[in-house]
């Protein structure tokens, strides 16, 4: 029976098709558009964004079944070269894996939206680490609309991810496998806490931290108790267990582990990290040699 499928995304508010197959450019072709909406999805492609060519024709073959009249379907191989094409061709979906070479899902997607923020974009990743989650969600957020996007495991069956796909593309929906809704609903961590997590790993102490922020020592520890707070590891404070607690545990260390264990650290990002620290260290040990010597004048 025929019915009337009614957009969800706030851009195409009031929109309706005639089916659900009814293509999202064809359909704004043929309505009013208002100021503010001209840079609406136009085009009809795909952008598929994966480095395993194996994995890359797979969502080609399926796609172009499920959706034939979103072709033609563009494919990219790495990070830079799916933001060049998602600018390029403006596709009504790109789909992205997660780590890429030259440049990650993330970062692409960051520069994709910063230029074209009515982008749909479904994260396909084999690594669904809270790291990644919590930069999506902080990027998003930093759009206005916000865009439509989507985020789903890879080992999910094809009809779940067909399902996922059409939700984004068709409807505007925001679409979240059901395996990371917790993550999605914890509190974000802020640029300073997400950097903080690899300060503890490396083993920075609040003294040197609060150098290499430009902070005070009192501002430093205020921030990494409320990181604490949100890693779910602040002691029990006002319970009969806090004094046991304070002595059986370092605080600093149970963070690490908790940042290990929901995937807030992974070990590219750490050597990274790594390597930046030791230069530094080297930097800021000049400058402390230099404010040794002023003090002794």
């Amino acid at each position: 029976m025929e019915g009337t499928w009614r957009y969800k995304h706030s851009a195409l508010a009031g929109l309706k098709a005639t089916s659900p197959a009814q293509p999202l450019a064809q359909l704004w072709r043929t309505t009013f558009c208002p100021r503010g909406f001209q840079a609406i999805i136009l085009s009809m492609s795909i952008l598929i964004a994966e480095d395993n060519v194996a994995q890359r024709h797979y969502l080609r073959e399926i796609l172009e079944k499920e959706f034939p009249s979103h072709a033609p379907i563009v494919e990219a191989a790495d990070g830079e070269e799916t933001v060049k094409l998602a600018l390029e061709h403006k596709p009504e979906v790109s789909i992205l894996d997660i780590q890429m070479p030259k440049l990650s899902g993330v970062k692409a997607a960051r520069a994709i939206w910063r230029e074209f923020p009515a982008a749909r974009i479904i994260f396909w990743t084999q690594f669904p680490h809270e790291i990644y989650i919590n930069e999506i969600r902080k990027i998003v957020k930093s759009v206005d609309p916000p865009p439509a996007y989507g985020f789903i495991h890879k080992n999910n069956p094809e009809s779940r991810f067909l399902r996922f796909v059409a939700a984004v593309l068709e409807d505007g929906a925001d679409m979240i496998d059901p395996a990371f809704k917790d993550s999605f609903k914890r509190p974000l961590l802020t640029e300073f806490e997400s950097e903080a997590l690899y300060y503890l790993a490396l083993g920075l102490s609040n003294w040197a931290i609060a150098r290499k922020c430009s902070l005070s020592l009192r501002g430093v520890e205020s921030r990494l108790a409320t990181l604490y707070e949100k890693l779910f590891v602040s002691m029990a404070e006002g319970t009969e267990h806090e004094a046991y607690e304070k002595l059986a545990y370092n605080v600093r260390t149970r963070a690490f582990f908790e940042a290990l264990r929901r995937g807030l650290l992974n070990n590219d990002e750490l050597e990274k990290a790594a390597q930046e620290q030791e230069a530094w260290i080297e930097r800021d040990q000049k400058r402390f040699l230099e404010e040794q010597k002023k003090n002794k004048k």
